[in-house]
């Protein structure tokens, strides 16, 4: 798994236009404009619709779950460093999303649809023009503020407890870009074939937003912008800073991928050093979770107490734990392994 890496994204633009180098697909579903709500979970099934912010969660058991809910989500505040997809999408395609989102809040029966952002004032105004129906909420540029929990615990004042989900609470949290996916299918009858992602180069001041076709390989995607690619000297992560992972040329693009990097290898040339103890990953974490005592018990292989295997489940897996670890210990590629503890 990839060790986190620490880059500085604060000098890069906030908002990016929206390319599409690539030919549109073929419309294969006329005349779905009249989706009922009892059909409509059927029809997430039919176009291929999982969780495209990154869970793959299948989007028709989620809805289905989440019938009689007050509120839908449009979960839209993207903290993953450097990564704009659903930014982008909110403000450039905003038609689909509204489409598929006021579907959703329809077949669940939600009275009321929030649309959560990042904190960006100079956002705020176009997107006010842009949805104008739905209750606009900023939340702070600050990783990991766009987890599910996290949103859910300001939204009601409260961190959900252990094993609620957002159904039980009234709400439904739907991902931007699984909105769009919905509402694309709807108005012009396109299953899910296409992925926007951000695709970066962070040495080459390379950054674009753009829309690619599931299925196309890596190596593709970089010729289609002649980004140039030294094993040696770089790798290519897939899906964000804190939670992606190491992709090859000949890997492909799935539903799930939320951006293209292009890294240097040499911030990954980090010593790990014994833990000092200081308890930065205990403060760290959005969750309240003791981090390095988690690994020590899967290290020893005592992973079958009631705590341990709670607080596993709580884990989401963010990375924040070995981004501010001054020991640089690789905190999460052990909890990632200690997921398969987990009965």
């Amino acid at each position: 798994m990839l060790r986190r890496i620490k880059i500085d994204w604060a000098d890069l633009p906030n908002f990016h236009p929206l390319e599409t180098p690539f030919p549109a697909p073929e419309r294969i579903y006329p005349g779905l404009e009249e989706i009922t709500p009892e059909s409509f979970p059927d029809f997430l099934n039919e176009i291929g619709l999982v969780g495209m912010g990154g869970s793959g969660f299948p989007a028709s058991e989620k809805l289905r779950a989440g019938i009689g809910a007050h509120t839908l989500v449009i979960n839209g505040v993207e903290c993953e460093p450097g990564i704009t997809i659903d930014q982008t999408v909110l403000l450039h395609h905003a038609l689909w999303v509204q489409a598929g989102a006021n579907a959703s809040a329809k077949a669940i029966g939600a009275k009321r649809v929030i649309l959560a952002v990042k904190d960006h004032p100079a956002q705020m105004v176009p997107l006010q023009k842009l949805y104008p129906d739905y209750d606009i909420v900023p939340f702070p540029d600050r990783y990991p503020t766009g987890a599910e929990k996290l949103i859910l615990k300001k939204l009601t004042g409260n961190m959900p407890a252990p094993g609620i989900r957002p159904y039980q609470l009234g709400y439904i949290v739907q991902n931007v870009v699984s909105l769009r996916a919905i509402g694309r299918a709807m108005i012009d009858g396109f299953p899910v074939v296409e992925r926007p992602l951000t695709l970066a180069a962070p040495a080459s001041r390379f950054y674009k937003n753009t829309i690619v076709p599931i299925g196309l390989s890596v190596r593709e995607i970089l010729a289609a912008f002649d980004l140039l690619y030294d094993p040696a000297r770089q790798l290519i992560v897939g899906g964000g800073l804190m939670m992606g992972c190491e992709m090859a040329l000949d890997d492909l693009i799935e539903k799930t991928t939320t951006s293209l990097l292009l890294l240097d290898r040499a911030p990954l040339k980090k010593k790990e050093r014994n833990c000092i103890r200081c308890g930065a990953c205990n403060t760290a974490c959005p969750l309240d979770l003791h981090p390095y005592s988690l690994v020590e018990r899967i290290q020893k292989g005592k992973t079958h107490s009631t705590a341990f295997q709670a607080q596993m489940t709580e884990c989401f897996l963010c990375g924040v734990c070995s981004a501010v670890c001054p020991s640089d210990i690789p905190l999460v590629q052990t909890l990632t392994e200690g997921k398969k503890c987990l009965p």
